[in-house]
């Protein structure tokens, strides 16, 4: 298969780059706070519409799964438009939508406008990686991919203290009024600096990419994303959330369970696994820069979590060690996610960046929302420490998963 080179066709330099970062970077921000900005008011929004938590919990669904799985059609659209034209649109949609439940005054409009906010969360993660790839260089494309994914788990973590602090000053109205004007503040920057947001071109040849292209850049884009390295990173990005969704979802409950800790003890552990995940996504994009063995990288990273998350389900320990333990596996799982994005990056043809990451991101929805139902089934059948084992398996059967999607791609390389 032929290799495709990617350029920036505009305006180049580092001050364009750390604009297009900085950009880049509120908007993924924006996009995870938003996905958990409900949540915090559900007592409340519960006591004004009169509804039930299952249907709040529709609303979230709505949001976030249809977000999650529009992608694959949105990445079309973001290569045959332009990535800029879509993240303009998408997160202008998605800061309205929030700012208008604000306004409203019933479920029913409450849903409808989830649905919108959805649909404008769908653009991020293909029109965000097309625009990177399109005016970073190579040379720093690691470190602002880490940027990007940094930027989206800073913000999630962000949404409930943020939500509830807003809501506790004056209401939930106020506290979605705010968030979605500060998103419309983002989307005006957005368009005002829309220059430095280049997409890919297609160059002849780029002898120095080190990793391989899987289709040709003439081939059909089903049959690019029906290609087995494609697929198989799809499959490393369902088991892949399946193993993160589940740990975010029940650590907290499985270590009450397990070894009897308090909620607050429990909960130091999560947010040491979260805060372990944003420093390994920040190490790792510094380490994908310098070492350019991006699958060894990998696997490091996902046998180091796999390893030690295994250490709660089969030893008792002090809390404060169980609290650095959940650590560790968050900095392993945190540190495979640059090195990922820049070997599904190396093997797309230029051009095609939208619709290969948006199809294979609509697994790490499929998987994140799999994994509470399989993962809260262990709990409730009386056994926590399955929650641990059942992550290192996913984490482990991602790893076999990029492997052979790595692999793959190498097989389809020209001799």
């Amino acid at each position: 298969m032929g290799r495709a080179a990617l350029s920036a066709p505009g305006p180049v330099g580092l001050g364009n780059e750390r604009w297009v970062v900085g950009l880049i970077g509120a908007g993924h921000f924006l996009s995870h706070f938003y996905l958990l900005a409900l949540p915090p008011l559900f007592p409340r929004l519960k006591a004004e519409f009169g509804v039930s938590y299952i249907e709040l919990g529709l609303a979230m669904t709505a949001y976030n799964l249809l977000g999650g799985l529009v992608q694959a059609p949105v990445g079309f659209l973001v290569d045959r438009f332009g990535p800029r034209k879509l993240l303009i649109w998408g997160l202008g949609l998605n800061a309205l939508c929030i700012l208008l439940m604000g306004f409203t005054d019933t479920y029913g409009l409450l849903l409808v406008l989830a649905v919108m906010a959805g649909l404008g969360n769908s653009v991020f993660h293909p029109a965000d990686y097309a625009i990177l790839s399109g005016s970073i260089g190579a040379e720093r494309l690691g470190k602002a991919f880490s940027a990007h994914t940094f930027s989206g788990f800073l913000g999630g973590a962000c949404a409930p203290v943020a939500m509830l602090a807003l809501a506790g000053w004056s209401d939930w109205r106020t506290a979605l009024i705010a968030v979605g004007l500060i998103g419309l503040a983002v989307w005006a920057m957005v368009v005002l600096r829309r220059d430095v947001l280049q997409g890919e071109t297609r160059a002849e040849k780029d002898s120095d990419n080190e990793e391989p292209t899987t289709a040709k850049p003439k081939s059909s884009a089903l049959g690019l994303l029906l290609s087995p390295a494609v697929l198989l990173f799809l499959l490393f990005f369902i088991l892949y959330g399946m193993a993160a969704g589940g740990l975010t979802a029940f650590t907290v409950s499985s270590l009450i369970n397990l070894h009897g800790f308090g909620f607050e003890e429990s909960s130091t552990a999560l947010t040491a696994y979260l805060f372990g995940l944003v420093g390994g996504i920040l190490l790792g994009g510094i380490i994908a820069d310098r070492y350019k063995r991006h699958l060894l990288t990998a696997a490091v990273s996902l046998i180091l979590a796999a390893g030690v998350v295994l250490v709660p389900a089969f030893f008792t320990l002090p809390a404060i060690a169980v609290i650095v333990v959940m650590a560790a596996v968050g900095f392993g799982m945190g540190a495979v996610l640059p090195s990922r994005d820049l070997m599904i990056r190396a093997m797309t043809p230029a051009g095609e960046s939208g619709k290969v990451f948006g199809f294979i991101f609509v697994g790490y929805a499929i998987g994140s929302s799999l994994a509470p139902i399989l993962f809260g089934w262990m709990l409730d059948a009386g056994r926590p420490a399955l929650v641990f084992m059942a992550a290192s398996g996913f984490a482990l059967a991602s790893l076999a998963a990029v492997v052979a999607g790595r692999f793959a791609a190498v097989r389809l390389r020209p001799h």
